[in-house]
This record gives C-alpha cells, structure tokens and sequence, in this order.
C-alpha cells in the first residue's frame, strides 16, 4: 500500500515542493540544453536541404541526357524563333520539361510551337515578356526540381518579370581575356564552348572533354538586399526557370539589357569565385560552398576559396584542358 504523503512528527503532512533557487537552476540547465541542441537540429537540416538540391541538379542532368537520348543533342539554354536575335525564347529547363515529370505543364504551355515573349523584341522599352496565348499562371508555377530548399526567395521572380524562380543556372562555357578577347559582350548564339547556349544543339561527340569533365548546370540564390546603387533592385537574382526575357532593363534602371542571366550565364574569373560579390556569381545558401552538375550526371561540391580557374576550364567542354575535378 503506497501513501500520497509523509508525515512529520506533530502529525501534519509534509509536501514536497521545488525552492525558486532549485526552479531556476532547472529552467537554466533545460536552456543550456536547447541551445546545444538547436545548432544540431540546424545541421541536420541544412544536410537534409543540401542533399535534396544535390538530388535536384541530379534530376536536372538525368533529364538533359534523356533529352539528349531522344533528340540526339543537348537542349539549348534557350532557343529563340530567330537565330542570333535578341528576342526572348523559351529556357532549358522549360524546354525538358518532359523530361523532368512534366509533360502537361509542357503541354498546356503549348511547347515546342508556342513563342515566349512578345515580338519583336527591339521595340524599345520591349513589352513584358509572357508565353503569348498562354496564361500567365503557368509560367509561374512552382516547381520544387528548380528551387534549392535552403533557399530563401519568394516564388516568384519579380525582377526577371515574375516568372517562376529558379535556383539553377546554364553553364555557357569559360570567359575571360585569356580565352575570349571580346569577353564580357554577348554576341548572338555566342558559343563559349559549353554544354549549352543560345539555340545550341551540342551533341555527345562533340563533348570531347568528356561530360565527367564538363559543367552543365550551376547554383545561384536569391538575395533580396536591396543595392546601395540601386534599391529598386536586389543584390543576387536567382533565375527563372521559363526561358529568356529579352531586353528590358533593371527595375529602377533605364538602360536595356539582354537578360542572359535568367536562364544562362558564362564562366569567368569573378563569375567563378563562388558566392563572390558580383551580382552573377554561382552562389547558394548551403554552408561553405556551390553545387554544381556535370554533364555525366554527376554532382559536386565546389567550397569557397576554391581556385576558381578549375571551374573555368571544367566549363568548357573541348579546350583539351586537363582539370582535377576534386574540389
């Protein structure tokens, strides 16, 4: 038989109860807990975000070598009803749409016949560039293979006119004063020597690097800070994962600009210093470094402060150049 108490020698219950010193020393101890135990909670998460954006550029490239498989080259990283135009064109990653699970949204967007964007673009300032006939919702639909969990950008990209938002982009090829004496200028269906570019049909034989050797798709964030040159527009802007928007320039800008970037960007020196501070740096949120997909499939870690050189030259797909992958 238990008792509910115990009783002290005049009789009266004795009640067992915690001093407010004791209560405090508890409350202190559970907080100490917390706090050591909140980092590891971070960790696993940021792991568990770090390798569904792995397994992302996976998927990506899987479907570029079935897009491949069935077409006999690799999608372009965006294609346009006119070649060497400046005219907005349907991106890559909408282009494989089939390839990623995709096929209504492909569908309902009318591909491979309908025009993105409104023609012709060198009416200036350019009319915002929409699937024509199409409805504006489907160009922004979130999809989870284009956008990296540690990501933290709205759904919508409202600088690159509010289409979906995308945390990959294309890979051109290398660029800098020692491998391209017009770098830093964009020239219409400009091969840089990368898997994909403007109306690019690369074909596997023609990767004689390799695809274990060759970049195919980077990282790149989304930074809303405002720019001290330019609050209107923020610090890093992601990409979209519907195609090329044309000319148009920079919210609170006035000077034109070919949009490259939403879909495709090339790879030089400062481009190359991952999570550097120009606006078009491969950059992301996991801790210590970018993600990058190779042309075979494959997925790698590139940690800051790596030589950007290596990324360069892995950015070309026959300059011959023998890189070692091992970030």
């Amino acid at each position: 038989m238990f008792r509910s108490s115990e009783r002290t020698p005049s009789g009266c219950p004795q009640r067992f109860a915690f001093t407010l010193i004791e209560l405090l020393v508890v409350i202190a101890i559970i907080a100490i807990l917390i706090g050591l135990l909140l980092p590891a909670i971070q960790k696993v998460r940021e792991a568990a975000s770090r390798a569904k954006c792995q397994n992302n550029l996976k998927q990506q490239c899987i479907g570029l070598h079935n897009y491949a498989s069935a077409n006999g080259y690799f999608p372009p990283a965006y294609e346009t009803p006119t070649k060497g135009s400046l005219q907005p064109g349907w991106g890559w990653s909408a282009i494989m749409l089939p390839q990623i699970e995709q096929e209504p949204l492909y569908n309902g967007m009318g591909l491979p016949n309908s025009v993105f964007g409104s023609l012709p673009p060198s009416i200036v300032p350019p009319t915002a560039a929409y699937p024509i006939g199409v409805a504006n919702s489907l160009s922004q639909t979130r999809l989870s293979i284009y956008r990296c969990p540690s990501d933290i950008g709205p759904p919508l990209n409202a600088p690159r006119l509010n289409h979906g938002m995308s945390n990959y982009r294309a890979i051109m090829g290398p660029s800098g004063a020692d491998i391209n004496p017009i770098h830093g200028f964009f020239i219409g269906d400009q091969d840089l020597g990368g898997l994909m570019f403007q109306n690019s049909k690369v074909r596997l034989e023609n990767v004689p690097d390799g695809t274990s050797n060759t970049l195919a798709i980077g990282e790149c964030m989304w930074d809303g800070t405002p720019l001290p040159s330019n609050p209107l527009d923020v610090t890093k802007r992601a990409a979209i994962w519907a195609g090329m928007t044309g000319l148009h320039p920079a919210p609170g800008g006035a000077a034109n600009s070919i949009w490259i970037s939403n879909v495709m960007w090339w790879m030089d020196l400062d481009v190359a210093t991952v999570n550097g501070p120009t606006p078009q740096a491969f950059s992301s949120r996991h801790h210590g470094g970018v993600l990058f997909g190779f042309g075979d499939g494959s997925v790698r870690f590139h940690r800051n402060g790596g030589d950007p050189n290596k990324l360069r030259w892995l950015a070309g797909r026959q300059d011959g150049v023998v890189v070692p992958i091992e970030f």
